[in-house]
């Protein structure tokens, strides 16, 4: 079984997310010159309601509220978090696309049992996908970055606002906008059937990620696409991408990992 992540989604999750070493220290929370919190200067970007209740079903699975083979209807949902039924509807078919849940006709949805082999197996395509894409992107994306900047904003302010399920988002957007630049049917089609989102929240959620590093790492990517290096920014998100890898002791130490901000 996947190693518990308690901290991500119980009922005292706020104060354990304050506690978690991934978080930023407060000398650590400014990053524009004039002294403005990225929360101030990152454009607002609001959450979807589906996403939300998304997330708030992820954070039930990986701390086992919910456990494999439990069944999940619109109506229970629903009625726990107080929303109508459609954007439940809506997280549901999501979480089946991404792998969390399993459903079948006239059946609903289940849990899926998700185990660490299987995350470790999709971080290694993923990483190989994200080379790939980091580098049909770079020509594309040279001197036009503005919406991976809108992006890396919005996970700063997640970073800061200690808003997991934001920054989750964020991050997606992100890696999404590079391979969506990339241009290539097949490579999208591959990338989207990993399940980003999933490995995102996961990866993010393990003990002792430095979830500032996690951040900054895309602020390197970002520059590697804006000068149009291909093969750089190919490294950057193939070694972004092995870094939840736990097998993976010969990952490369890229120049532009930054001290831990604890």
């Amino acid at each position: 079984m996947m190693q518990n992540l308690g901290w991500l989604g119980s009922s005292n999750s706020e104060e354990k997310m304050r506690t978690h070493t991934g978080w930023p220290s407060a000398e650590m929370r400014q990053w524009t010159s004039g002294g403005q919190s990225a929360a101030q200067s990152a454009p607002y970007i609001a959450i979807p309601l589906r996403v939300r209740i998304r997330e708030h079903i992820t954070a039930r699975i990986v701390d086992s509220t919910y456990v494999p083979g439990q069944r999940l209807t619109e109506a229970e949902v629903a009625r726990t978090l107080g929303t109508s039924q459609t954007p439940v509807r809506e997280a549901l078919r999501e979480l089946s696309a991404m792998g969390f849940l399993e459903s079948a006709p006239n059946k609903g949805c289940r849990v899926r049992r998700i185990d660490s082999e299987e995350i470790r197996q999709a971080h290694i395509i993923r990483a190989a996908l994200e080379d790939i894409a980091g580098q049909l992107a770079a020509p594309q994306l040279k001197g036009n970055t503005r919406q991976l900047r809108t992006s890396l904003g919005g996970m700063r302010a997640a970073l800061l606002d200690r808003d997991l399920a934001a920054l989750c988002f964020h991050s997606t957007q992100f890696h999404r906008s590079i391979v969506d630049s990339a241009n290539n049917t097949a490579l999208t089609r591959a990338w989207n059937a990993v399940g980003i989102e999933m490995l995102t929240l996961i990866g993010a959620g393990q003990p002792g990620v430095d979830l500032y590093a996690c951040v900054e790492e895309h602020d390197a990517i970002m520059n590697a696409l804006d000068a149009g290096n291909a093969s750089t920014a190919g490294r950057l998100l193939k070694n972004h991408a092995c870094a939840y890898i736990a097998d993976q002791p010969d990952r490369v130490e890229a120049s532009h990992r930054i001290p831990s901000a604890r």
